[in-house]
């Protein structure tokens, strides 16, 4: 009877000994599991980051062509209004000197 007590005490120790080596195995596995998201997570943000600077560099590139590309525009639109009105300024002010009368 001892030894059959002794036999079951022993298988007792050794089944609290493959818990506690799957316990620490389990505790080891999630720390290296949650090593691997914070890793991950760490690259999607720096991607992310790198894409978001892209498209940021890329809109600057384009807002500044199109602010180039509409001062142009202004420039020679005020300089086709100037050359109008250097040709017909007297046709412009006799419009304007008998619209003033009629009134």
């Amino acid at each position: 009877m001892d030894t059959v007590i002794n036999k079951l005490s022993e298988i007792e120790v050794a089944a609290s000994r493959i818990l506690d080596g799957a316990a620490s195995q389990k505790k080891a596995l999630d720390q290296q599991q949650e090593e691997r998201i914070a890793e991950y997570d760490r690259q999607i943000d720096e991607k992310t980051a790198a894409e978001i600077e892209k498209l940021r560099q890329e809109l600057s590139v384009a807002r500044d062509s199109e602010l180039k590309q509409l001062q142009e525009n202004s420039a020679r639109t005020l300089d086709e209004l100037d050359a109008y009105y250097q040709e017909n300024h007297e046709v412009l002010a006799g419009q304007i000197y008998e619209k003033i009368l009629r009134k």
